[in-house]
């Protein structure tokens, strides 16, 4: 008989408050954090910023020009709000809200339009070291160069006085990056200005449409060449291709007499959608924390290149994913009942530490055995960190814009509500000890309850014995039994419909490793 556990969730989860509807002189204004993306400036404040932009149809320049959007795009929404009797600069600024662009973006593309009446609408919401993109006087001809410091901290001083603009360079142009979706890579708005002239369409580097992404990354991995990667790569031949993605193609190679993992990012692919491009702009700065927090458990980032098409170099895992190892028609050998415990424990202890270790948690957002990686001692290493986001402090549930992951693995409230929390992995992870136990995959069309979690739930009710949902490729003893058990039994708490039920990865941690 398959019991579920009972015990308490080890976190709170705290509802979100109102956002406010406007904001007066008066009013203190909450903290930075409070305001991030487009979608949190106040109702009021963004039907305001949105009557400046139709002065002289500057939001249609704005979205032609530094949003990506075509001509074409852009009509037919302004057809579409004069039928309904909205804005059109309204509507641009939700759409490319949609996409998670944060107020500062924002705040960088109107500098490039010389927007400045819109700058100062929503400055406050913006670091004080991107101020000075605010030209101290409208009428001022010359075109001086508005040196700026970056988050990176080259300027500890963040309040800069509105009447005196201290000089500060702009390192390699990270503030003010190229942030639509649907150009190449943008020239730095203060080097434009001092040098009046376009980037060399020659240089790889300043032409990436990735340099910026990359930009900080020089200090802390290894950069590689493009030509060492493709000598790597047997000039990238097919008999090294490891697997296929939405942004590109994962290569065996063997670089300086060691093998290593090399993606290499279809910029064609990227280039023509937005959405793609934003979720390869967040990998490339989640990537760049997870390099400082380096763990057994996940996989680490060994170089990086920028050239022709940008690459990313891993560690090479030569036992392949998890879901190779449990779903490959003709699999080398099964993994055995203690290799899948220790595969259960070690994923989620790189879990609970991507989730406690710093002030806010990071949540992966796309646990999976696709996303599970194994060494040649089958040791879990989880990877993909394309869709990972910083959560709230305390771990309270952030609504998001979008939902995003791999359906089977999504929980009701991120589907249905958009609210993310660390809950979300531990539900995707529940489903994965789920496929660990059973041998079966997530959904099957073919099965009556084509949902495991669903498939595991009917079994408990019919009180079926643990060996009838065991994988049936593996012999079964007393040892197997257990693990079997625990596995499906910390599955089923973990997969909670309410998120406050499910325990947090560290509680989860613990009780895999007490089997």
């Amino acid at each position: 008989m398959l019991c579920p556990i009972m015990s308490k969730p080890n976190g709170q989860h705290t509802e979100m408050e109102g956002k406010p509807s406007g904001l007066s002189a008066a009013t203190t204004v909450p903290p930075l954090s409070n305001f991030v993306y487009i979608y949190d400036i106040p109702r009021m404040e963004k039907k305001r910023l949105a009557a400046l932009l139709e002065v002289n149809n500057k939001w249609y320049e704005l979205g032609e020009k530094q949003m990506g959007y075509s001509t074409v795009e852009l009509d037919s929404m302004q057809r579409c709000c004069q039928r309904n009797n909205r804005s059109p600069a309204e509507q641009l600024l939700d759409k490319w809200g949609n996409y998670n662009h944060t107020i500062t973006e924002l705040f960088v593309v109107l500098s490039r339009e010389k927007l400045y009446n819109c700058m100062e609408l929503i400055k406050r919401y913006v670091d004080p070291r991107y101020h000075v993109l605010i030209k101290e006087s409208a009428s001022d001809g010359r075109n001086a160069v508005a040196n700026m410091a970056t988050f990176s901290g080259a300027n500890n001083n963040a309040n800069v006085p509105n009447g005196h603009r201290a000089a500060h360079r702009l390192k390699d142009g990270a503030a003010d990056q190229k942030v639509n979706g649907g150009g190449g890579g943008g020239d730095g708005a203060g080097a434009a200005a001092a040098t009046n002239n376009k980037s060399n369409p020659t240089n790889s580097k300043e032409n990436s449409p990735f340099a910026n992404e990359l930009a900080d990354l020089t200090s802390l991995i290894p950069k590689i060449s493009y030509e060492e990667l493709t000598a790597a790569t047997d000039n990238w031949s097919e008999r090294n291709i490891l697997g296929k993605g939405g942004f590109g193609t994962v290569y065996r190679g063997n670089f300086k007499h060691t093998f290593m993992a090399i993606k290499k990012i279809d910029y064609n692919k990227v280039k023509s959608s937005e959405a793609e491009r934003i979720q390869l702009q967040q990998s490339f700065n989640e990537l760049r924390f997870l390099n400082s927090c380096r763990h057994d458990n996940i996989v680490p980032l060994f170089g990086y290149c920028i050239e022709k098409e940008p690459c990313l170099v891993y560690q090479f895992m030569p036992g392949g994913s998890l879901d190779k190892s449990l779903f490959a028609r003709r699999p080398a050998s099964p993994l055995t009942w203690r290799e899948r415990m220790n595969i259960a424990i070690g994923t989620a202890r790189g879990l609970q530490y991507l989730h406690t270790f710093g002030d806010k948690p990071f949540i992966h957002g796309d646990i999976k055995p696709g996303n599970i990686l194994l060494n040649e001692y089958k040791q879990p290493r989880i990877g993909d960190f394309g869709l990972t986001r910083q959560g709230a402090v305390q771990d309270s549930a952030t609504v998001v814009s979008r939902v995003y992951g791999t359906r089977p693995y999504i929980p009701k409230e991120f589907y249905d509500r958009r609210e993310l929390s660390t809950k979300v992995d531990t539900y995707s992870f529940g489903v994965v000890l789920y496929e660990i136990g059973t041998g079966l995959r997530a959904w099957d069309e073919r099965r009556t309850e084509k949902h495991l979690k669903d498939y595991i739930a009917r079994a408990v009710q019919e009180q079926m014995h643990v060996t009838q949902l065991a994988d049936q490729s593996l012999p079964m003893d007393a040892e197997a039994l257990m693990c079997c058990f625990k596995l499906l039994q910390v599955g089923r708490v973990c997969t909670a419909d309410d998120p406050k039920q499910r325990p947090d990865m560290v509680g989860v941690m613990w009780q895999l490793s007490a089997a």
